[in-house]
């Protein structure tokens, strides 16, 4: 029954919506759970030879749609995508548009929490991202996709380009620091780095990332962001 009704819903949403990405997510929810009723067992694989190929060219079209698709719609898709088909998250194409939909997420979110603020997506000198006050306080923004916490060496990366620049610098990443990470940043900070971090994977860290980026720009000059 979930998979006649998944099925159909997304052979319906492809007529009557514009969210391709989704619909195609429902197709291979369906089908997942139409082969598991066919099978009789429960399904821990995408199956092998003509099978797997099939689910592997669904799982092209879905990375591919969420290239294009908002990065809300886009997020939703590839999460249900790692959902259904575990293999995914290990494809080098689905790990590059993760990286890209949460670069657009965070950016989105940014433009959001600060309208006054320029924020762009530049990579001059390394970074993805850079906020400017209106009084020219600068901010590179480093975006960090990663499986695991972020290692030390990523830090070092981080400190290397606070101090290559005479702006701050913010990592921002959807794992937390590892402890070793986490002391080499509080001493690099105490030594005057303007280097900072703040874990964000999704809305509910956006109080965070705002405050994140109020106390870098603070330590960049005087005041908050102007």
């Amino acid at each position: 029954m979930a998979g006649l009704a998944l099925s159909g819903a997304g052979t319906a949403a492809v007529f009557v919506t514009q969210n391709q990405a989704g619909s195609v997510v429902l197709v291979l929810g369906g089908t997942v759970f139409l082969l598991m009723f066919i099978s009789g067992n429960p399904l821990l694989s995408l199956g092998h030879g003509d099978t797997q190929m099939r689910f592997a060219t669904r799982r092209r079209r879905v990375i591919q749609e969420a290239e294009e698709a908002p990065p809300r719609e886009a997020r939703s898709a590839l999460e249900a995508l790692s959902t259904i088909d575990p293999r995914a998250s290990r494809d080098a194409a689905f790990i590059q548009t993760s990286a890209r939909v949460y670069e657009r997420l965070v950016y989105a979110e940014l433009i959001r929490l600060f309208p006054d603020l320029s924020i762009r997506e530049e990579r001059l000198d390394g970074s993805d991202l850079t906020i400017a006050t209106r009084d020219r306080r600068m901010l590179s923004v480093e975006l960090r996709v990663v499986t695991s916490p972020v290692s030390a060496a990523t830090v070092r990366q981080l400190l290397g380009l606070a101090a290559a620049s005479d702006t701050g610098a913010l990592l921002v990443s959807n794992q937390r620091l590892t402890r070793a990470a986490d002391e080499l940043l509080l001493r690099a900070q105490e030594g005057g780095s303007k280097a900072f971090f703040v874990q964000w994977r999704d809305e509910n860290d956006t109080d965070a990332l705002k405050e994140a980026v109020i106390g870098a720009l603070r330590e960049v000059g005087d005041g908050g962001p102007s």
